[in-house]
């Protein structure tokens, strides 16, 4: 692989792409340079460093259906993803990327939030001080998914994210860190670049597998925050849930259009016609955003109300009530040659039964769509598909029933918890 770098930005050309035993485990992360095999073929996933051009959006939507199986996904972080590539088409998909304009970061880049900057609720920008820590933790070796979060205390925060380090704007330019979720202490903004640091560094000298919640588990978190120079915080201001899906205000007077994907896959015809469609509408760009959705961003509000209407048409969940917001599902078979079950069948029959609890539904123990415990968990299996009540297609099953009588077991369960 060619590689050029400038600063923090990767712009590769790769004509030698590898696919080793790494990318296959679930600690890895799949990439551009390096995807991950699935039951659908390699799986490429990209976190492009500036918004997408409408242009770039829809170059992404052809590439997927050259290069793939034409399925693209917004992850639960924001990222996205194109699934069902040959090897010869992951081969080329970096240069192909590339031709687009579309950079992504080089190694280690702090995640904020997508309409950072532009959300008139934040207390501060929080993009340049992701980009000193991105900076100041490229040369350390860190686990695959180590991550730090960056939240300037916007609507659309990133507190529901899991991370290793969650940097937040709380008041009076000040921030309060957590370390694998739990609270550690507050520094004056000036200064929280130098403390994560800090905190990275000593994830880096426990080894390349280590976590931020395997360190406080060992050491406790007070030490790490009077080694960070942390001092207590004061308790937290609750924070409504962060909802993608909707209008969302902007500081300078338009508004961006939050648009989910149902199961966190899109088609991509669909995209395209996104795509077009916002071009008439008079959008700036779009921004993949965390929890699984696309933000339309720079919009007159009657546009963006006409163009919600239109995504409705496309396949795009526009109500934040909608129940597949509360689904996890993968590929699911036939799509994935992994599954045992037709998980987006599935989901449509148990959508009109869900109040309020999350259900994940899985093709094989993999889990890919959703590591986490969920309400109900179904998992497909060799002999039928299991259930599993706060758990992870991982966990023990509560029970196993045929695929034929599937459906009917999960309506009853979400009808009247019990398995």
């Amino acid at each position: 692989m060619n590689v050029t770098s400038t600063g923090n930005v990767t712009t590769a050309v790769t004509t030698n792409v590898t696919f080793d035993a790494t990318s296959r485990r679930r600690g890895a992360c799949p990439s551009l340079p390096a995807p991950m095999q699935t039951g659908d073929g390699l799986l490429a996933r990209l976190q492009p460093l500036r918004p997408l051009a409408l242009e770039q959006l829809a170059g992404l939507a052809e590439l997927a259906r050259e290069r793939g199986n034409g399925i693209v996904e917004v992850t639960a972080r924001g990222k996205l993803q194109l699934r069902g590539l040959t090897p010869a088409g992951a081969a080329l998909l970096p240069e192909a990327v590339h031709a687009l304009g579309i950079e992504v970061p080089q190694g280690f880049s702090a995640e904020t939030s997508a309409l950072a900057g532009l959300d008139p609720a934040e207390i501060f920008d929080p993009r340049p001080l992701a980009r000193t820590i991105s900076e100041a933790a490229a040369g350390l070796a860190l686990a695959p998914k180590v991550s730090v979060t960056v939240d300037g205390g916007g609507a659309l925060h990133l507190a529901a994210l899991k991370a290793d380090i969650a940097v937040v704007a709380v008041y009076d330019n000040r921030c309060r860190i957590a370390l694998g979720g739990t609270t550690a202490g507050e520094i004056a903004a000036e200064q929280a670049a130098g403390a994560v640091l800090i905190l990275l560094q000593h994830l880096a000298v426990a080894g390349k597998t280590a976590r931020m919640a395997d360190l406080v588990t060992a050491g406790g978190v007070e030490a790490l925050a009077r080694e960070a120079g942390l001092i207590p915080p004061a308790p937290p201001a609750p924070r409504p849930a962060a909802e993608p899906v909707g209008l969302h205000r902007l500081n300078d007077g338009s508004v961006a259009l939050g648009l989910g994907l149902a199961y966190g896959q899109v088609e991509a015809e669909a995209l395209q016609g996104l795509a077009e469609a916002a071009r008439a509408a008079g959008a700036r760009h779009i921004e993949p955003a965390a929890g699984r959705a696309l933000l339309v961003v720079g919009l007159p509000r009657e546009a963006a109300k006409a163009l919600q209407s239109q995504a409705e048409m496309l396949g795009f969940i526009v109500d934040p009530a909608d129940p597949r917001r509360r689904i996890f599902a993968c590929a699911g078979a036939p799509a994935c040659a992994s599954a045992r079950i037709d998980t987006h069948a599935l989901a449509a029959v148990l959508a009109p039964h869900l109040s309020g609890a999350e259900v994940h539904i899985s093709g094989c123990p993999k889990g890919c769509a959703h590591p986490a415990p969920a309400r109900l968990t179904i998992v497909g299996l060799d002999e039928g598909a299991g259930l599993v009540v706060e758990g992870t297609p991982r966990s023990l099953p509560a029970r196993i029933v045929p695929a034929a009588r599937l459906a009917v077991a999960a309506r009853e369960f979400l009808q009247k918890g019990e398995i």
